[in-house]
């Protein structure tokens, strides 16, 4: 795994983490149901996402304007 790809994997598990620990519980607890919304952190798109009562994380890499990649966590 490139050093790129960890830095990604880890900041994509920290948001895990946090947001489905207790410190993220009230930000889980407003999203409904397959509901997400996207942030830039870390020089990353995040999707974060609540599917079945939990925090998914996706990272959105765009390698051209038109297109974005997913990575999900």
């Amino acid at each position: 795994m490139a050093m790129r790809e960890k830095e990604i994997n880890r900041v994509a598990q920290m948001y895990l983490k946090y947001l489905n620990g207790p410190l993220g519980k009230g930000v889980m607890e407003h999203l409904k149901e397959g509901e997400s919304f996207t942030i830039r952190a870390h020089d990353e798109l995040l999707r974060i996402s609540k599917s079945r009562g939990k925090a998914e994380v996706r990272i959105l890499q765009e390698d051209h304007p038109s297109k974005l990649r997913t990575h999900g966590y």
